[in-house]
């Protein structure tokens, strides 16, 4: 069930404990346009009674997360980040991810990403900006919509059939700009040559003059577990001299994290050994 801008399932499993539910509500409440909440916008924003969202922030604010500004609003603190770290510190990823997308940033002098899928949305979970492309701030952690974005081409590209359509089904399928793709059809082709082709480009569908190119990055099993991509704010940008100079080098950083991806299950081994993966073709598309 959807109450304000957040969803409660009130029809889970006995096991579904409705109070950490509403408490994550809360912290979802918090975002660029309600940096600080009173007890009543909070309450609105989750559908929540004014009862029960002040219970959860006096919760938040004993725990360290969040805080008093003033004398009536709540902000969020910076203890909110550790749930978010223990995420990234978990992907096999994060171990070596960084030192790979700094070097492509250098190279290319773009701005690369690293995407995962999160529902119908690609959240970032690296992201290094040579400059800022898109008119909205958008660092680790920003959400887009996967339809109309090369990484998200690229992540819908991993899913089987049934997937995808359910996907479809539960995704708004809107027009960002007159060039974005909304019909399912082409959608499915899009995604389809995506997948036999091993990247993605889309020039104009989520922002006038902002391209981006994706390829995958595979998990030992070959299934995708993210998209890394470079992007580009640019106009009268022509495609085939794009993908001529990026696809190459967004492929050979993709070979070194497939591959120390495979080397083994301790990060700091990984470390040691991409240097001596750079070469390596496993994986490549």
């Amino acid at each position: 069930m959807k109450r304000g801008n957040v969803e409660l399932d009130t029809g889970r499993e006995r096991h579904f404990v409705n109070g950490l539910a509403k408490g994550l509500a809360i912290i979802r409440a918090f975002n660029d346009d309600a940096r600080a909440l009173t007890l009543a916008e909070a309450a609105v924003r989750t559908g929540l009674s004014r009862a029960a969202a002040r219970r959860i922030l006096m919760t938040l604010e004993d725990l360290g997360f969040a805080a008093r500004h003033g004398e009536r609003h709540f902000v969020l603190t910076p203890k909110v980040l550790s749930l978010g770290y223990a995420y990234l510190s978990s992907m096999p990823l994060w171990a070596f991810a960084q030192p790979v997308l700094e070097s492509l940033v250098e190279e290319m002098r773009e701005t690369c990403s690293i995407a995962v899928m999160d529902a119908t949305d690609l959240v970032y979970v690296l992201r290094i900006p040579l400059h800022r492309i898109l008119t909205q701030g958008t660092t680790v952690g920003s959400r887009l919509p996967l339809y109309c974005h090369s990484s998200g081409r690229v992540l819908l590209s991993g899913l089987t059939p049934m997937q995808l359509e359910s996907y479809l089904d539960r995704a708004d399928l809107k027009a960002y700009t007159d060039r974005t793709i909304t019909d399912p059809s082409q959608l499915r082709r899009v995604i389809a040559e995506a997948g036999l082709k091993g990247y993605a480009y889309v020039n104009g569908e989520l922002q006038e003059h902002i391209s981006g190119v994706s390829v995958p990055i595979f998990q030992p099993d070959g299934s995708v577990i993210a998209a890394l991509n470079a992007s580009f704010n640019r106009r009268n940008v022509k495609d085939a001299t794009v993908l001529r100079k990026t696809l190459p080098k967004l492929r050979s950083a993709a070979q070194r994290l497939n591959a120390a991806l495979a080397v083994g299950p301790s990060p700091q081994r990984r470390i040691v050994r991409m240097g001596q993966v750079q070469g390596s073709r496993r994986h490549a598309r």
